[in-house]
């Protein structure tokens, strides 16, 4: 007491003293109970919020805003789910007030988020629907479906699965709303039922339990009950549940409901019904005899009656039906183009007493098949022996027999095809198009009724006829008569392109059976041509190359002399070769087979046979690839112009946007190529070889050249990339080489396996040299590829016809070369290449030598290597070494450039200044010389991303095809910046050697002189070269001194530029000893 006495509370003290740190008798200070004060107070205010129910709409629409923007915290969110479930529990029945359907909307988009709790959620709504009103309890069945597809709460693996007691609470709620006078609760207690029955029935036989349920309303009196049964068993067949065949009869019986979306919902369950038990028997009861048909049979008669239904909607469900269905018995496909029934279909019956009403008696008894109702069209009750007229036809009602079908069943897609709307005729079409799939016999029966279809007055409903037909030549060629060929014949004036262009897929895969028929074809063709010359040129050429190939039996001589309007007896003139119908009449006779064609070519004039790499080149892909088999003999130029590749014209017809992703799509190809190259994965290395030599010069085309329509932008990270490509597939190809010639005699040198070692070479070479910015990785995968060129060099030789000292030369370079890339490798990569190299000089070591001047059956050469076991050891670990290389990963940075050289102007020969005006006016004439003489030249030619003047030089490329190379002094060579240089040398001497006394060429290009890693053997490896059998070490030696094999010339002007030069003979002058 005193010491509350002298410590008095904050609301006593006097004024002007500070109380906040003064401990009051709970041991916190006044500050700290004011606020826990506080907080009390607003916990206290939230758990009455909490149970405080929405009074206005206006409030719950905006916590429904409020949720729907994405900034609700898990408090928010729980206070509107819990005010939600108060406002709905605070109704009666009798209140339908819209404030607790919003509630209940609120309720249901709360569920919607991870924080909250969903099974109380639903706990509150299944409480509130023994008293809620009924709009209200048909808003929480709602709300209880749309909450079940995303939290799965009537699932009993669902991440909130309700309790079984509020799954019980519901299924009673449910049966009770289930006989409530209200449709529309009607229809909401289905649509949750099937979703609560699977949690409260556990017993076997809960699914037909429920069927039976449903099954009941599919008589309500309501036709949206009616509409939800049916749908409801709908759901059930797609989630997984067997549909009970007793469903069967109900779904037949709904087909014929007054209402449309009933019926909609009916052909449905019919067909699902039918294939869920397809061999199900059916029992068809009429005039006292019965026959059985399956239930599938009998799913597909109900459907083809739908076709005649009052609705379009209805009308164009069954027709796209109809084409779901498989393996239906083929009399009743065939009877779907007759409007007859059959006899197939028609049983024989005792004729019935007056007044007897025939019935089918469906599934239930005899067997429990499923015919449906109204399966009696055909018969009829009592009456006099007549016909009468019914919605079917004239029926007779004393008949004597009975039909499988009721009368407007037959002829289904003669209906559909008929009807007046579009789109049920395109759904006819459509499911024609895939009953054709499944049977042939049906596909010959509806070709007929397609092509009918040509003549229908919607472009779409032709287009739709047309491509059902194309499909089915696709599979086997359509057979067409004059009458079919009359219909497309008109088919293709018609003014849509889209129309004209399916007639033209049609006609391709169509056969003609006279000769006559083809001609008027290609008259139809020809008219075309001239009509819609722009926009049909190409589509029609590529119906007469198909028609070529068809019809080979019917293109005769007679016929080709015909078509191109030759005499077989008079010379005619010449066709014009931009001709577009002669250019058509000859790809339709080019395409025929080889042995017709070549028959056509040879009696045809010549000058049909010298348009052909002009209208191949002009036409890509109209003509056959082996074209140039068939020109005759005595025209081998033209055999020899069809022999080159084709240019690669579909470049030029890409847009920018398509030419950047086909660059991309071929840069992941060569991508991947190289990752397999370099794992050794897979044993096709000739056709990974292959594929990236084809995709290297694919994305040289895409990203080179000038800038135009079709060109991607270059990228020189991509362009080394494909360079690189094309180095690696050369790899691969000398590996099949190497492993080839391992398998043949020794030999002293062996052609195929050098040249494909100095492409290698030279590749690596020219990669390395003309790309700058290449990182250390990229640098030793060149340095690696260049050892590899090297071991396929010397594998190429013999050994043991050399002396021993020039082969210890030649495979000391190699040691010294693979010792020096694996020393400046990091990681596996080095292992590569050290590991091979210790290998190699171990197994060399071992080789002994001959005794000097020995004689031994295996020395080829004085001093040589005797041919014993070690140096096979040697050339097995050298073949090793080659066979197992794998290409190191290459992957150059972004800024990397490509050196390049452009000559400014033609190179000339120098010469006087009046000589050089002639010249400008005459520049097309060769330039005289004297061999006495040396040739004079001036260049001009500007450098890009070379680093150092001391590397470029000239190359002059003579007549006999040798080259000179030049360097150029250091003052004709000045940069103009970083990396770039201008060259004017104005006087390149030449030595010109003797020729022939004819006019000839020199080429002159900017070359870059690279240092050889190996002087002597680079040089050889480069061109291909072996060393002869017969050469020294002194001749080893003198050769290395050579300053040209000391370097390794790249061409970067991408070929140079060419200088005519024409000799001139002078006569020497006379002198004393000569005069006469």
């Amino acid at each position: 007491n005193a010491h509350l006495e002298l410590m008095p509370t904050k609301r006593g003290h006097p004024e002007g003293e500070d109380t906040a740190g003064v401990v009051g008798p709970s041991g916190k200070t006044a500050a700290q109970e004011d606020a826990h004060s506080a907080t009390a107070g607003e916990s206290s205010a939230r758990r009455t919020r909490l149970n405080e129910a929405y009074t206005t709409y206006e409030q719950v629409h905006l916590a429904m805003v409020g949720l729907k923007r994405g900034r609700a915290t898990a408090a928010a969110v729980h206070e509107c789910a819990s005010r939600a479930l108060a406002t709905v529990k605070a109704g009666s029945e009798a209140d339908n007030s819209a404030v607790r359907q919003a509630a209940v909307l609120l309720a249901r988009q709360a569920c919607a988020y991870p924080e909250a709790d969903t099974g109380g959620i639903v706990g509150g709504l299944v409480q509130t629907l023994g008293t809620a009103a009924p709009a209200t309890r048909s808003g929480i069945y709602g709300a209880l479906e749309r909450i079940h597809e995303f939290k799965g709460i009537f699932s009993a693996a669902g991440s909130a699965a309700v309790p079984d007691p509020t799954m019980r609470q519901l299924d009673a709620a449910v049966r009770r709303d289930l006989n409530h006078a209200q449709h529309h609760l009607r229809c909401a207690a289905l649509a949750v039922l099937a979703l609560a029955w699977m949690r409260t029935n556990t017993d076997d036989g809960r699914g037909a339990g429920l069927f039976d349920v449903v099954c009941r309303y599919t008589a309500d009196s309501h036709p949206k009950v009616r509409q939800t049964a049916l749908a409801t068993l709908a759901r059930q067949h797609t989630v997984g549940e067997r549909l009970a065949v007793e469903a069967y009869d109900d779904c037949v019986v709904a087909t014929k409901d007054d209402y449309e979306q009933v019926r909609l919902a009916a052909v449905e369950l019919v067909w699902m019904v039918g294939t869920a038990y397809p061999d199900h028997p059916v029992v068809i009861h009429k005039h006292g005899t019965s026959d059985t048909i399956r239930l599938l049979d009998d799913a597909f008669v109900k459907i083809c009656d739908m076709v005649n239904d009052c609705s379009v909607v209805v009308r164009q469900r069954a027709c796209a039906m109809l084409g779901r269905f498989t393996n239906v018995d083929a009399k009743f496909l065939s009877q779907t183009f007759s409007k007859q029934v059959m006899s197939n279909l028609r049983r024989f019956a005792a004729r019935a007493p007056r007044g007897y009403a025939g019935r089918n008696r469906g599934v239930r008894t005899g067997g429990g098949g499923g015919g449906g109702g109204g399966g009696g069209g055909g018969g009829g009750g009592g009456g006099s022996r007549a016909a009468i007229p019914t919605p079917e036809g004239d029926a007779d009602v004393e008949s004597d027999e009975f039909r499988l079908l009721d009368s407007g069943a037959a002829g289904a897609f003669v209906h559909g095809l008929e009807d007046e709307y579009q789109e049920v005729r395109d759904a006819a079409i459509e499911s024609i198009t895939e009953l054709c799939a499944a049977s042939a016999d049906f596909s010959a029966k509806a070709v007929d009724f397609l092509v009918d279809m040509f003549n229908d007055s919607s472009d779409r409903v032709r287009a739709c006829a047309i491509h059902a037909l194309t499909s089915i030549g696709d599979r086997a060629p359509i057979q067409l008569t004059e009458e079919q060929l009359s219909i497309a014949l008109s088919a293709m004036k018609d003014s849509s392109s889209r129309v004209r262009a399916g007639i033209y897929r049609f006609l391709s895969v169509a056969t003609l059976a006279r000769a006559e028929w083809i001609e008027r074809l290609v008259a139809g063709f020809r008219a075309n041509l001239e009509r819609y010359a722009h926009d049909d040129q190409h589509a029609i050429y590529a119906t007469l190359r198909m028609l070529g190939q068809n019809h080979s039996h019917i293109v005769s001589i007679h016929f080709a002399r015909s078509l191109l309007g030759i005499s077989e007896h008079y010379l005619s003139r010449e066709a014009r070769i931009d001709d577009a119908v002669y250019a058509g009449n000859v790809i339709l006779l080019m395409n025929t087979k080889p042995p017709s064609r070549a028959a056509i070519a040879a009696a045809l004039p010549d000058y049909v046979s010298t348009h052909l790499p002009y209208l191949r080149d002009k036409y890509p892909g109209c003509l056959p690839a082996d074209i140039a088999d068939s020109v005759p003999p005595r025209l081998g130029f033209v055999k020899q112009m069809l022999s080159r590749p084709r240019p690669d014209l579909s470049v030029a017809q890409l847009t920018l946007a398509d030419s950047q992703r086909r660059v991309d799509g071929v840069f992941a190809a060569i991508v991947s190529a190289l990752g397999q190259a370099a794992a050794g994965t897979g044993d096709d290395t000739a056709g990974v070889a292959t594929l990236l030599a084809r995709r290297a010069r694919e994305l040289e085309a895409l990203c080179t050249g000038d800038a135009a329509p079709g060109r991607a932008e270059p990228d020189e990270r991509r362009l080394a990339v494909a360079h690189y490509a094309r180095l690696v597939g050369h790899i691969l190809d000398t590996q099949a080489a190497a492993a080839a010639a391992a398998q043949m005699p020794p030999s002293p040198q062996r052609p195929r396996l050098l040249d494909l070692a100095a492409r290698v070479m030279r590749g690596a070479y020219e990669l390395a040299g003309r790309t700058a910015g290449l990182d250390a990785a990229c640098k030793h995968a060149l340095a690696g590829a260049q050892a590899f060129a090297h071991a396929a060099w010397l594998a190429a030789h013999d050994l043991a016809a050399y002396d021993r000292r020039l082969a210890d030369k030649m495979v000391r370079e190699l040691l010294r070369r693979m010792r020096g890339a694996a020393t400046h490798t990091a990681g596996c990569a080095g292992q590569r290449l050290c590991e091979p190299a210790l290998r190699l000089e171990k197994a060399w070591l071992a080789v002994p030598s001959s005794s000097s001047g020995g004689g031994g059956g295996g020395n080829a050469h004085p001093g040589g290597i005797r041919s014993d076991s070690p140096l096979q050891d040697f050339e097995r670990e050298l073949s090793a070494f080659v066979a197992g290389f794998r290409p190191m990963p290459f992957e150059p940075p972004g800024l990397c450039r490509r050196a390049r050289a452009r000559i400014a102007s033609q190179a000339q020969a120098a010469a006087p200044a009046r000589q050089q005006q002639q010249h400008q006016h005459q520049h097309q004439q060769p330039t005289e010389y004297n061999h006495a003489f040396p040739l004079r030249l001036s260049l001009s030619a500007s450098v890009g991303w070379v680093s150092r003047r001391g590397l470029l030089g000239v190359a002059v490329g003579l007549p006999a095809r040798q080259t000179v190379f030049l360097a150029p002094p250091a003052e004709c060579v000045r940069p103009r910046r970083p990396m770039h240089w201008a060259v004017e040398w104005s006087d390149v001497a030449v030595a010109l050697p003797l020729g022939s006394g004819e006019s000839t060429a020199v080429r002159v290009s900017v070359v870059l002189r690279l240092p050889a890693r190996a002087p002597w053997s680079d040089a050889l490896v480069v061109r291909g070269a072996a060393v002869p059998p017969t050469h020294s070490v002194a001749e080893y030696f003198r050769r290395l001194a050579d300053p040209a094999l000391r370097f390794v010339c790249v061409d970067i002007a991408d070929g140079g530029c060419a200088v005519g030069v024409s000799p001139v003979r002078v006569a020497p002058p006379a002198s004393a000893h000569t005069r006469v």
